[in-house]
């Protein structure tokens, strides 16, 4: 069973798909569901191609780290990105490696950009029917290989065809503005026009550490609400108010947030021996900042990781054998 602990650190590692995705700080609403892959479209783009498709998945075989795929459209080109939770890049650093489909070649020694988890790149949609006619995609690095699963890509592709086919929905149209009693519709129609309003900003997205540790801090507070733990009102009390803190820098990825947190993994509650493991991650969160509490994060997430490993790489030692005495 996952700790309490652990299913923090998962949580944390789906992270890096808010940030792959195309204007990451638009809003997005979901399309459908298709295969294990989520189809979104982004609200108010205009533009030929304004869906996407991601999935997530936990590798059982790597330690349950988390892997992600991105895929859109642009064009006659595609945007593709990969998501591995254990991966370290620096933001901004040009990463090659090959791209295979199955045992294809796709594009060999392809430039990524890297951003911590994430490499993502362009290729020309010439790609498509190679990524249709597989289940695995690979990256081939000089020291090692990585293997992403694209199982349902084929009916997901369809699916954001469709999105990007379907048409947005329209904004309401305004409402004419009354006339006042006593002025005729063709004195107002002489009046000047209203201003025109100023077109909004794009939001900022806030930096990713400050990101996932809103998203851990909303994933507390929903396990004080909804499980049976010990807190102090002092302590809930504070833990509300850093999370209202942060709300207004986070409003852009408000309800990705909440979604990403309904859907943790189990167990939603901590069991009674990782009680301990919950107060301490409580105290830690009250009492850094945004920036510290990630990094305190990520630092046990790699130690518990490098725990696992040991214990699967540890040789097993045999007891040893006695020789039955000859009669």
């Amino acid at each position: 069973m996952v700790s309490f602990l652990r299913a923090a650190v998962l949580t944390a590692g789906l992270l890096p798909i808010v940030s792959a995705l195309p204007a990451a700080a638009a809003q997005r609403e979901p399309f459908e569901m298709v295969k294990g892959w989520e189809v979104e479209r982004t609200v108010g783009d205009t533009s030929p191609n304004p869906c996407l498709i991601s999935k997530t998945y936990k590798d059982k075989e790597d330690h349950n780290l988390v892997n992600g795929i991105v895929f859109s459209l642009e064009g006659s080109n595609v945007a593709l990105a990969f998501v591995y939770q254990g991966w370290e890049w620096d933001k901004g650093d040009a990463v090659k490696a090959s791209l295979l489909a199955g045992k294809k070649v796709l594009r060999k020694q392809a430039s990524w950009n890297a951003d911590a988890q994430v490499l993502a790149a362009g290729f020309p949609n010439s790609i498509v029917p190679d990524l249709l006619a597989t289940e695995t995609l690979y990256l081939k690095f000089e020291d090692g290989d990585a293997d992403f699963d694209i199982t349902g890509f084929p009916q997901a592709y369809e699916s954001l065809r469709r999105c990007d086919a379907t048409p947005g929905k329209a904004a309401a149209p305004s409402a004419a503005a009354p006339v006042a009693p006593g002025i005729s519709a063709a004195t107002a129609a002489k009046a000047p026009p209203a201003p025109a309003a100023t077109p909004a900003t794009s939001p900022v997205v806030p930096p990713q550490a400050r990101i996932q540790a809103y998203i851990l801090g909303v994933m507390l507070q929903q396990v004080v609400k909804e499980c049976e733990v010990s807190t102090s009102g002092k302590q809930r009390s504070a833990l509300d108010t850093k999370i209202d803190g942060m709300k207004t820098e986070m409003a852009a990825l408000d309800s990705t947030v909440r979604e990403q947190v309904a859907k943790r993994p189990e167990p939603h509650c901590p069991p009674a021996q990782d009680e301990p493991k919950f107060q301490a991650t409580l105290a830690d969160f009250l009492a850094n900042s945004p920036e510290d509490f990630s990094a305190l994060m990520e630092k046990r997430g790699a130690e518990e990781a490098a725990k696992a490993q040991a214990k699967t790489e540890a040789p097993k030692t045999e007891a040893p054998k006695t020789e039955t005495p000859k009669p």
